[in-house]
């Protein structure tokens, strides 16, 4: 019993610490978008390294807390769904500073990202997988989105995000679609010596943002995003494949 709470105690904080990232990143994309436009996103990752941490923990005790899956599934509403959606409705998306009912269409597509977030933690949480995902998972979905977000604010990106939205628009909309998509990526739980290497290398140029946030450490996150996204399904049948 000992074990059990120990376990179940330390998942809990980790979970709770998840969604104290993504509440403290709401307000600051909310209320502080330009005097802090890097902090969001780097709490983004950091609820996404305590969300991974606490599925660690929870995994090695004895038994499932029915209230640690319930946490885990709002933290991850609040830090992967919410904060990223909150995000980009901070930035140029089409029809932003347009009147009338095209000036709604800016919270549309920030309501339809959360919402296909919060459908992918419900499939999840209701039918969770083994060796993959089905649907682009949600701290993957929020990371692109949330580094596209940043990057839209950066004059040494306007060439990509252009100040008319159309780009940052296309990412979201399409992205919300991958989380709502039976596509099947591959899940670190498979167990592969690929899979770990590209995670521990990927995971190391993410976390670098944390303490060096800027444009070069935003492109990379882009760009191994990107990959994930796009090649992610193949890259699975590939090496399910070559078993």
């Amino acid at each position: 019993m000992a074990l059990l709470n120990k376990y179940t105690l330390i998942a809990n904080i980790f979970t709770a610490t998840n969604a104290l990232a993504g509440i403290i990143g709401i307000i600051t994309a909310i209320y502080f978008p330009e005097t802090l436009p890097f902090v969001p996103l780097q709490l983004v990752i950091i609820g996404a390294i305590f969300d991974f941490l606490d599925g660690f923990m929870a995994k090695r005790a004895p038994t499932t807390s029915a209230f640690g899956v319930y946490a885990d599934s709002i933290s991850d509403v609040i830090t992967f769904a919410i904060l990223p959606g909150i995000m980009v409705l901070q930035t140029n998306l089409i029809g932003t500073n347009s009147e009338g009912i095209i000036g709604l269409t800016p919270l549309l597509i920030a309501g339809f990202y959360t919402l296909s977030g919060w459908m992918r933690l419900i499939r999840f949480a209701t039918h969770p997988t083994s060796i993959y995902y089905e649907g682009l998972p949600s701290p993957a979905a929020a990371l692109l989105i949330g580094t596209c977000a940043t990057l839209s604010t950066m004059q040494e990106a306007t060439w990509f995000f252009a100040q008319d939205g159309l780009m940052l628009t296309l990412f979201t909309l399409i992205t919300g679609l991958l989380m709502t998509e039976i596509v099947k990526y591959p899940s670190p739980k498979r167990g592969q010596l690929s899979d770990m290497l590209l995670i521990i290398l990927a995971g190391l140029v993410v976390i670098s943002y944390v303490f060096f946030p800027g444009i070069l450490t935003l492109s990379l996150i882009l760009f191994i995003s990107l990959l994930y996204t796009i090649f992610g399904s193949l890259y699975l049948l590939v090496t399910n494949k070559n078993k």
